[in-house]
């Protein structure tokens, strides 16, 4: 919409007889405000000036000075938000469960505030005073990781109100966020990973449940994400080689892709395809598209508490309680962590950004089966020999 569209010019004349062009703007009620002169004697030469007023920041140039309630009413919301439909439209990379989060940052921490303001009415300061706010309320005690998330989150929405001429400029492009303390996480000692995962001790370390250890093994030997190791089908199990092609979410169930469409294929050690095999074999699979780790119903994996229930469980029982283990910060993903620091230097980042799924500009839609012949040997033996001894 054009600047144009969103003023009207009309002539007055003076007490002298002097024609004078003034300039109508919408005003706080949705309704147009009361005129003022541009001092300019030509339409031409009025316009001009509005323009400039406009494009300085000195006007509120408005299609309606609505309310930020208003304005956020659809805003996150999968199949109702104007702003996700064009991103996906235009092929972004916006899941459901970031939409969520989005819309839980708004609803929790941005709206209360903000809700009653007129767009035109939310300034820099406004909102610099908001996110001091935030980080001074003990009561919520939010950390600066969150309170950036919910700045960040205001900043797409003022944004998309500039792009749709509510306001004229986003008061708060130039804020800069917090300094972030994110908690490190811990990578287990080598001594500690071959004491989870030695086979002879599952029944005093794993209570004997081979779906649990087989879990912790897969991850350990793959990075495997959790959502990934939970959606892991029986059609997705090969003899040296795993498939990564969906993702488990909480809130959404199956995906038909892994986080940045990470489809890829990781070998996988010897050991880790014998105790897949077992777990296969000892729930009598007959259908390719069962869960690998089903809950009580095949149609569901296993739930992430109980996956991390167990993890826990295990870790106590080789002296790894529950202070210290959260004093470490160790958690599923540090299996992540456990397998890029253990094929980090042994072999090329390009290849170990392959077999993670991080994210980078070299990770196309390419076909899995390439890589896994590329990869296979080398990582799969460089992981037996380091973190358990032989293959």
């Amino acid at each position: 919409m054009g600047y144009h569209e969103s003023f009207t010019l009309y002539p007055r004349k003076t007490k002298k007889g002097k024609i004078v062009y003034y300039y109508r703007l919408y005003g706080e009620d949705g309704k147009r405000a009361s005129g003022k002169s541009t001092g300019q004697t030509t339409k031409t030469a009025a316009r001009a000036y509005v323009t400039e007023l406009i494009k300085n920041g000195q006007l509120n140039l408005t299609k309606k000075d609505i309310t930020f309630e208003k304005f956020a009413e659809n805003w996150w919301l999968w199949d109702k938000c104007e702003y996700l439909k064009r991103q996906k439209a235009k092929g972004k990379q916006i899941s459901q469960s970031y939409a969520s989060i989005c819309r839980g940052y708004l609803k929790n921490h941005i709206l209360p505030y903000f809700k009653d303001y007129r767009l035109s009415k939310i300034k820099t300061s406004t909102i610099e005073k908001w996110l001091m706010e935030l980080y001074e309320d003990s009561e919520r005690d939010l950390s600066p990781t969150t309170i950036n998330h919910c700045l960040t989150t205001l900043k797409i929405m003022l944004k998309e109100a500039t792009w749709l001429d509510y306001i004229t400029k986003n008061p708060a492009e130039d804020i800069s966020q917090f300094k972030e303390k994110p908690k490190e996480k811990s990578v287990l000692t080598l001594e500690e990973v071959r004491t989870l995962l030695d086979e002879n001790t599952i029944d005093t370390v794993w209570d004997n449940d081979i779906m649990f250890y087989t879990i912790n093994l897969l991850a350990a030997s793959t990075g495997m994400r959790m959502g990934e190791v939970q959606a892991l089908k029986v059609k997705n199990v090969h003899e040296d080689f795993v498939v990564i092609q969906y993702a488990w979410t909480r809130k959404y169930g199956l995906k038909e892709e892994p986080k940045w469409k990470s489809f890829r294929a990781i070998p996988i050690p010897s050991k880790t395809s014998e105790y897949l095999q077992k777990v296969i074999a000892y729930n009598n699979y007959s259908e390719p598209e069962d869960f690998v780790f089903h809950g009580s119903k095949r149609e569901k994996p296993i739930d992430h508490k109980k996956i991390l229930h167990k993890l826990y469980d295990a870790l106590h029982r080789i002296n790894i309680d529950e202070n210290k283990r959260k004093d470490r910060n160790i958690c599923f993903h540090s299996w992540r962590y456990f397998f890029n620091t253990v094929m980090r230097n042994k072999i090329p980042d390009f290849k170990l950004q392959k077999l993670t799924g991080h994210k980078t500009e070299a990770m196309t839609d390419h076909g899995v089966g390439q890589r896994y012949h590329v990869l296979h040997h080398k990582s799969s033996c460089c992981f037996n020999r380091y973190a358990y001894g032989g293959g």
